[in-house]
């Protein structure tokens, strides 16, 4: 059960403000086939942070942002030294990404926000919606740079130190954005996290295919980002036989076509993805000396993770002879569980509102599993057309991001009246 409060709220999210707010969003950085590129710290990223700072002035909300870039937009509370509710996501996207992917969350956030000023409810503690930093990491890398730097996990300084792909210096665009974003400042993680909730789009389908709206994410699985590479040796394609080459290019397809089905499973749990691959010298005279492999493994168990790893090790030795090949960890990401009753409180908000709800595991990283870490988190889905994500074709219907929406306002009520997570 739900208190009134909660149904309250809920019943005041306005799916058409909600969509108009994301819409406008989606002027900023708009491709011309309807997607929308809008790297990290770009200007385009600026335009659309100011646009929700003028939004949130508008409604008479302070707006906040820290030495991170990450933006928050605060509804103060009855007790303004309590930690705040934290609900939010990131504004960044891929360079053909769609409207949705991270920017519904945050504009989800804002709108309850907005619903429980039309509600007239004052919380005890203050509640934020969050805009956090360089969640997908095309221009940079790490991504959840934000969401990272705020839990702690990562160091910021490393990060500002890196280099973009367009050639700047990560701390100097952070800066540059700090300087352009009218709010203002406060520390990394300086007003603390009660809670974390996340909206966002499936990015699969399960949900479209089973004609349900609500999915109640239970964690969030691990990643493990591997590159194998292989060392032959160069020769002229014309005049080296077969028998006395080291190819470096069919080392890497026999240490591939042996690793696909090692690490299939009938679960279809595990996600094994051939990402990147580099070959020199890349000319088509030569019989190549080199080539790196890099490999995406997933999976919501961190044991799995390490076990499959030691399978890609072994056989990528054994598979790439004549040539050689060595395995190294580029980076690692543990999987996260979220807390059992934040999943009630999802579970009980989507049954309140009369919509059937699914538990399930997130395929893909966000910010929450950073801010898991160091505060109860849950996350919301809804369902995304064909579950097409990362592409300009990027879809989710009007009805569907409000009810998500509805159910976010709900949750967040009920963990407010709760007093305790």
């Amino acid at each position: 059960m739900i208190g009134e409060q909660a149904k309250k709220v809920a019943a005041h999210v306005d799916s058409a403000r909600q969509w108009q707010l994301l819409m406008d969003v989606a002027t900023y950085g708009a491709r011309q086939d309807g997607g929308v590129d809008r790297p990290a710290l770009s200007d385009h990223d600026v335009a659309a942070r100011n646009h929700l700072v003028d939004w949130a002035r508008a409604r008479g909300l302070a707006v906040y942002q820290d030495d991170a870039a990450n933006l928050f937009i605060r509804l103060e509370g009855r007790n303004p030294d309590l930690p705040p509710l934290l609900m939010g996501s990131h504004l960044d996207s891929q360079p053909t990404g769609g409207k949705f992917d991270g920017a519904y969350g945050v504009i989800a956030a804002c709108e309850v926000l907005a619903a429980m000023q039309d509600a007239g409810i004052h919380p005890e503690r203050p509640v934020e919606a969050v805009s956090w930093t360089n969640e997908e990491g095309s221009r940079f890398l790490p991504g959840a740079t934000g969401s990272s730097a705020f839990a702690g996990s990562r160091d910021l300084a490393d990060m500002r130190a890196r280099q973009t792909v367009d050639g700047c210096h990560v701390g100097e665009e952070i800066d540059k954005v700090i300087a352009a974003t009218r709010a203002s400042r406060r520390p990394l993680a300086g007003a603390g996290a009660f809670a974390h909730l996340e909206a966002h789009i499936e990015q699969g389908p399960i949900l479209e295919r089973e004609k349900t709206r609500i999915g109640i994410v239970e964690g969030i699985q691990g990643v493990m980002r591997l590159r194998i590479t292989i060392d032959g040796e160069a020769a002229h394609a014309g005049t080296t036989p077969h028998a006395l080459r080291k190819d470096a290019v069919v080392a890497m397809a026999k240490v591939i076509t042996a690793l696909d089905p090692l690490t299939r499973e009938a679960e279809d749990v595990l996600r094994l993805t051939f990402g990147r691959i580099e070959v020199q010298p890349n000319v088509p005279n030569t019989v190549p000396e080199s080539a790196i492999l890099t490999i995406d493994l997933r999976h919501p168990s961190a044991a799995e993770i390490e076990r499959v790893y030691a399978l890609i090790e072994e056989a990528a030795v054994r598979h790439a002879a004549p040539c050689s090949a060595r395995v190294e960890r580029i980076s690692k990401v543990d999987p996260v569980s979220f807390p059992e009753h934040v999943l009630a409180a999802i579970q009980a908000s989507a049954a309140a509102l009369g919509e059937p709800a699914r538990r399930m595991v997130s395929g893909a990283g966000h910010d929450s599993l950073h801010l898991a870490r160091i505060c109860p988190t849950g996350m919301v889905f809804v369902p995304c057309e064909r579950g097409i994500s990362h592409n300009p074709l990027e879809a989710a219907s009007l009805d569907d991001l409000a009810t998500g929406t509805r159910v976010l306002a709900a949750t967040a009520m009920t963990i407010l009246d709760s007093g305790k997570v």
